[in-house]
């Protein structure tokens, strides 16, 4: 029963977490203030993490691994096309920001955030599914001779998750996301005309 305890509370202190980044922002945001959120002492959460630069960072190199993970699953689909796999991708950025909304806001602060590098491991590992991705689009005549790994690693990534974020926020105030296909055929779409382009 304290293994489940342990748990419940690890789940609370990520959850207040993100909460605590998205509220106030990321050089605001104290471990005291977290520890008050997840309803747990600030001494239990150092007895896990080293400070707030620890947790933070297994929170966003957890998700970094998890979009790095879906990438991967996609490709050994073995598709000949690069469009369905994006179009998935992209699809699945959409219901993550619906569905998980804090989730997204935090994920999309770190992103944007120089201080969160990833580690290498991730890096290698995002850059030979990249070189993947690249080799089936240059097959099939999706992705121009002179697009490289780091173009398609930003439209892929950077791109889709700044276009659903803006959307999301109704940054204008005169239109809002939705679940429908419309944007996500939209921004398919783009990506894919962007990396047929040669330059």
């Amino acid at each position: 029963m304290a293994r489940k305890i342990d748990e419940e509370k690890l789940a609370r202190i990520k959850q207040a977490t993100m909460k605590t980044i998205v509220d106030h922002g990321i050089e605001k945001a104290t471990i005291a203030m977290i520890a008050k959120n997840a309803n747990v002492s600030g001494g239990y959460l150092y007895r896990l993490y080293s400070g707030k630069q620890a947790l933070i960072d297994e929170l966003y190199f957890d998700k970094i691994d998890s979009l790095i993970g879906e990438l991967e699953f996609l490709i050994n689909l073995k598709h000949t096309s690069i469009a369905p796999i994006i179009k998935i991708f992209v699809q699945n950025r959409f219901v993550f920001a619906i569905n998980e909304t804090e989730a997204s806001n935090f994920f999309y602060q770190l992103l944007h955030n120089d201080n969160f590098v990833i580690p290498n491991a991730l890096k290698d590992k995002s850059i030979a599914l990249m070189q993947q991705l690249l080799n089936i689009g240059k097959k099939s005549g999706e992705i121009g001779k002179n697009v490289g790994i780091l173009d398609l690693s930003y439209h892929i990534l950077t791109y889709a998750i700044d276009y659903v974020h803006y959307k999301k926020n109704n940054f204008l105030g005169i239109e809002e996301i939705d679940e429908n296909n419309n944007n996500v055929n939209y921004i398919t779409n783009n990506i894919l005309n962007i990396l047929k382009q040669d330059n």
